[in-house]
This record gives structure tokens, sequence and C-alpha cells, in this order.
């Protein structure tokens, strides 16, 4: 233990309250109660509304895991969740034509984001620059000298 925890134990081991106050304390204390329970129908709807929810949340899986339910089909063939395999997506992958030109706004260089949103100003490019690119060009472009 350090020096100072122990000047510190010492100080605090000296002090001391003064016994009518302690007794104050202790009667303040005494008086004071828990808050009367209120509204104890919205507490009761409340206790049965989550014993319902528990109830259907431990019964519906069951349904699932191959439980016998009344009127359900039983085993007569396989199981379609054996073999389940996803659908193919109809949609096709398509490639970002600005995934290079983002590449390098990331990267930290302009130049070629600013060639083609000056080349864009002008009406010369029939390809807009998406709105994210074009923010970033409104944004570093005006920085960088014209070639």
């Amino acid at each position: 233990m350090s020096v100072w925890e122990s000047q510190y134990r010492q100080a605090a081991s000296q002090l001391v309250s003064p016994e009518h106050l302690d007794e104050r304390i202790m009667q303040q204390a005494r008086q004071y109660k828990p808050a009367p329970r209120t509204n104890r129908l919205a507490s009761g709807a409340a206790g049965s509304f989550a014993a319902v929810a528990v109830m259907v949340l431990l019964i519906h899986p069951a349904q699932y895991l191959g439980a016998l339910t009344p009127g359900g089909t039983q085993n007569s063939g396989p199981n379609p969740l054996e073999n389940w395999q996803p659908q193919p997506s109809s949609v096709g992958v398509q490639r970002d034509q600005w995934f290079g030109l983002r590449s390098e706004v990331r990267a930290g260089n302009y130049v070629s984001l600013c060639d083609h949103w000056r080349r864009e100003q002008r009406g010369i490019t029939d390809s807009p620059l998406p709105r994210d690119l074009a923010r970033k060009a409104r944004q570093h472009c005006r920085l960088l000298p014209k070639p």
C-alpha cells in the first residue's frame, strides 16, 4: 500500500459523525415506504398476454420439427425440406461501370473524377456521374487545375 493510501485510511478512520445526526438519518430512513401498487388490472393483463405469447412461441416451432398435429400429414413421402436447394437467382449480376472510378476516389485520387466531371459539365460525355460521385466532384474538383 502506498503512502497516500495509508494516510487516507488514517484520516478516514478519524472522521466521526455526531450521534444525534445518525439517529435523525435513521428515523427518516424508517419513514420511507415502497410505492403502493396501482393499476393491478393492467398488470394482470400484461401478465396474461406474456403467458399467451410464451405459449405460442413454445408450441408453434413444434409443428415444423415433425410433431404430429391433428389433421396434419402423416409420413407418406420424403420430407420436402430434406433436399431443399435455394432457387437460382433470375436477376443477372451486373458489373458496376463506375467501380474503377469509385476505387480511385476512395484512394484519394480525384484526377479522373474531375476530368469526367468537367467533360460532363461541357456536355461532351453521354454518361452522367452517379449521385455519390457527382457530390464528391462538386466538393473536390474546384481545387484541381483544369488540364
